[in-house]
């Protein structure tokens, strides 16, 4: 009753799916987070008159922008493994 490769790919592959998953909604999630907090700093530097504030959201909104873009291309890539990868339904069917 040892593990057999057979049964050590089923496990692996029925934890894989969830994983990457769960990955791929939380990579979607915070680039969604980092676009609702761009927007709100392009709201407040709209409105603001004083220059060094400007400047600070104007960095502000350089970081979220680069941290938005790292996380679209983690969802990106995510997106095409799990394009690949059977749905856990479909590999108890087979």
């Amino acid at each position: 009753m040892g593990i057999t490769p057979e049964s050590s790919d089923q496990t692996a592959t029925s934890t894989t799916w969830p994983d990457l998953s769960g990955r791929w909604f939380f990579a979607w999630r915070m680039a969604s987070a980092c676009e609702g907090a761009l927007r709100e700093i392009h709201l407040a530097m709209a409105q603001q008159r004083d220059h060094s504030r400007l400047q600070a959201l104007e960095e502000a909104s350089r970081l979220l922008r680069r941290e938005m873009q790292r996380w679209i291309q983690r969802g990106e890539a995510l997106d095409l493994i799990l394009q690949r990868l059977p749905e856990p339904s479909q590999r108890e069917d087979e």
